[in-house]
């Protein structure tokens, strides 16, 4: 098995993990959770070679990038919102969200609109976490944000690839996501 897959494959149990364990209360969480758990899944399989489907596995990325992390940030910065704790409005937010994604992503071919709203919900963690001083919403938002910048510059360490490195990043910041929803101070 190379790293891509393995990276892959833990963050897809850590995000259907995270998604468990927040089931009762974090929604939003759990949805973002699930769409980043289901695209991971996709690449592990794909970078395996056991089901190679390279362009579900690019589509569920761009849903985890374009609604996913929105989604994350909407749990981490509006904790109380009817998105973030009810389930028919978080599913109502993920549906638009995702055929607005993909209208502007695969239909006008505006592939930037993905790092747009993954670097905005980055920024809307750690901005809130700073204002608000929320120490561990405030170290995920930077956290994501490192991860997506070292992706974007396609950063390498060693034999760790850029995609190795966002799968890494992207496991902690969701360990992270759930251990906020978890701990009553941070809310």
């Amino acid at each position: 098995m190379n790293l891509q897959a393995l990276f892959d494959g833990l963050l897809a149990v850590t995000a259907f993990y995270v998604a468990k364990q927040t089931a009762p209360t974090g929604v939003a969480l759990r949805l973002s959770a699930c769409l980043l758990g289901v695209a991971a899944t996709l690449g592990a399989l794909r970078f395996s070679g056991l089901l190679p489907l390279p362009q579900l596995h690019q589509f569920f990325s761009m849903l985890g990038a374009g609604v996913g992390l929105p989604l994350l940030a909407i749990s981490m910065t509006q904790s109380t919102s009817a998105v973030a704790t009810q389930r028919r409005f978080a599913w109502i937010f993920l549906v638009i969200a995702a055929v607005f994604c993909t209208l502007v992503v695969i239909v006008a071919q505006l592939k930037i609109w993905t790092s747009i709203c993954a670097i905005i919900a980055a920024l809307a963690i750690l901005i809130r976490g700073t204002l608000h001083k929320q120490w561990l919403t405030a170290v995920t938002g930077l956290l994501l944000l490192s991860t997506l910048a070292a992706f974007a510059a396609k950063l390498q360490l060693n034999a760790l690839q850029p995609g190795d490195l966002l799968h890494i990043g992207l496991t902690l910041t969701l360990i992270l996501a759930s251990l906020k929803i978890t701990l009553p101070q941070e809310q």
